[in-house]
């Protein structure tokens, strides 16, 4: 077990990784949930030969990050409690708590890998390789089922990584000599999950 007393690069990278979880949380909330960017939200718009909705988009992708950025902040939180609890024998003990040095660009990237995967979450239940059984064609479309794939995407991701992995697996299987139908060994997979 390392002992070692926090240095001044170590309080300055806590306090960065705190201050930018806290702003891309904010910005996210503000943009999701406000009409504070109405004027950018009303450039955004629908390009029809890919029937890509860029408002649709951006939403999705700002609350993948919201979901990533709360995450991080609670774990962010969490392992600050246990390195500077007062009532810890030994409060200055990294082992213990958090080791900025080895975790900060985690902390980073975190958030916008969560935007990522709620953009390719939405383009898998879209392309009907994954099903979620409460989710029509309809209710897919609504701006807070929306905002929830995506926070739930986020805050999720390393589960959804794996998800991602399995339909890989299902996908490029190598094929029997009798051929496999993927998209049926996916809904299978799916349903015997739910």
């Amino acid at each position: 077990m390392t002992t070692k007393k926090h240095d001044g690069v170590d309080y300055f990278l806590i306090v960065l990784v705190g201050l930018y979880n806290l702003i891309l949380l904010l910005f996210t909330i503000v943009w999701l949930f406000t009409n504070f960017f109405k004027e950018y939200k009303t450039t955004l718009s629908s390009v029809s030969e890919l029937a890509v909705n860029e408002g649709v988009t951006y939403g999705l992708f700002f609350s993948g990050i919201l979901g990533g950025s709360f995450y991080c902040l609670r774990k962010f939180y969490q392992r600050l409690g246990d390195t500077f609890t007062p009532i810890s024998p030994e409060p200055n003990n990294l082992s213990r708590g958090i080791n900025i040095k080895t975790w900060f660009f985690w902390y980073l990237y975190r958030p916008i890998q969560g935007g990522v995967l709620a953009l390719i979450l939405l383009s898998l239940l879209n392309s009907n390789l994954i099903s979620i059984k409460q989710f029509t064609t309809e209710n897919i479309k609504s701006y807070y089922t929306l905002i929830s794939i995506g926070f739930l995407s986020g805050f999720g991701s390393h589960e959804l990584i794996h998800k991602i992995e399995e339909i890989i697996k299902v996908l490029f299987a190598k094929a029997k000599l009798n051929s496999s139908n993927a998209e049926t060994k996916v809904k299978e997979n799916n349903e015997s999950r739910s």
